[in-house]
């Protein structure tokens, strides 16, 4: 399995402030379409997201490709040239950072596909 068909979805309880200019909003009724050209991480700050993912850059199959549902906490990790496709769900507005990950996951942890845990993010953009 490639870097490009790795997803993982993770939560986290840790919560804290966000400055503005870090935080990209969706109103109801909008979407925002990613394709990233390096691995980024997606982290709901408030509200709940619906998000779409392909299968990545390759064609190939992943089992995290398709809808997923996420709340405010959780973390999605979107592949380099994976596409996204984010919106609010529920009439909310989203509230979401969308950054640069300088996660590395071992190749036994993409072959068992077991959650993988950035170390640090650094960047910020609401757009890929």
């Amino acid at each position: 399995m490639t870097a490009s068909n790795v997803l993982n979805l993770q939560q986290s309880s840790a919560s804290g402030r966000v400055a503005a200019q870090d935080v990209c909003v969706l109103v109801a009724g909008s979407a925002q379409s990613l394709r990233p050209r390096i691995p980024m991480s997606l982290r709901v700050m408030s509200g709940r997201a619906w998000v779409t993912l392909d299968d990545g850059p390759n064609g190939a199959s992943d089992q995290a490709a398709g809808d997923l549902f996420l709340h405010a906490g959780q973390t999605l990790w979107v592949a380099a040239g994976q596409h996204a496709v984010v919106e609010p769900l529920g009439g909310e507005t989203l509230q979401f950072r969308w950054r640069a990950s300088s996660a590395v996951a071992s190749d036994g942890q993409r072959a068992t596909g077991k959650p993988w845990l950035a170390s640090a993010a650094e960047g910020d953009a609401c757009r890929a």
